[in-house]
């Protein structure tokens, strides 16, 4: 499956995305940034619970979404009565579905993949698939306990996710990092104090300075903590 257990589903993990939760802001400006890659008929892949889906809903009028688990499916098709429809579908293996699709988002997923060229393959094979939107933690250097408690296999740098991507059969067509004011507080809270989780004080601190952060981003003169590609299917 995509998500290693023993990792993800252990309190670490479940305490981080729970203090993650608590900026939802975040969530819509990760979609806002990858506006020009998501059209038509668009399927959000490992959708999870579906925290992206209400601002995927924004960007788009027909919206599919695809998990390994049939529970999360469930409950995500129960909730989110806009959506089209939803996919069984475990990325690490080839689609075994017919349905076309013209575009996917792929949010924080290929970290927690140990073969995640194998998975940008797959995702390859998306039946009509022709642009798309994948975003990753980035910098490889700050990788941490932080990320060994979220099931994390790798952080990613931009000429790493550039040569698996194009190995995928992808062209990128933008590619950027954002949220650099996270990239100080992962590297404080993860590296210089050692902390198992980001804290839920902090995230809320975090949330409150969101507009602050989004004007300053492009400004920062380091890496940010996300990295955004914006790709199309070459073959």
């Amino acid at each position: 499956m995509i998500f290693d257990s023993a990792n993800y589903h252990n309190s670490y993990g479940k305490t981080i995305l729970q203090e993650m939760s608590i900026s939802p802001d975040f969530l819509k400006w990760s979609i806002e940034l990858s506006r020009s890659g998501l059209f038509g008929k668009l399927i959000e892949i490992s959708c999870g619970l579906g925290n992206n889906l209400d601002d995927l809903n924004e960007q788009c009028t027909d919206l599919w979404a695809s998990d390994y688990n049939e529970e999360y499916l469930k409950t995500v098709a129960s909730e989110k009565t806009y959506l089209s429809g939803t996919i069984l579908w475990d990325i690490e293996k080839p689609p075994d579905f017919e349905i076309q699709f013209d575009s996917f988002f792929c949010s924080n997923v290929l970290e927690h993949i140990e073969d995640d060229e194998n998975a940008m393959c797959n995702i390859a094979k998306i039946p009509n698939i022709k642009k798309g939107v994948i975003i990753v933690p980035a910098n490889n250097h700050i990788y941490s306990r932080i990320d060994k408690n979220l099931g994390h296999y790798r952080r990613y740098d931009k000429k790493m996710l550039l040569n698996k991507l194009a190995g995928a059969g992808f062209k990128v067509l933008e590619m950027n990092s954002f949220n650099k004011i996270g990239t100080l507080g992962w590297i404080v809270q993860s590296i210089i104090l050692k902390r198992d989780t980001l804290g839920s004080r902090n995230m809320r601190v975090f949330d409150k300075l969101m507009p602050l952060i989004r004007r300053i981003d492009s400004f920062v003169p380091f890496p940010g903590l996300s990295l955004l590609a914006i790709v199309k299917k070459t073959s």
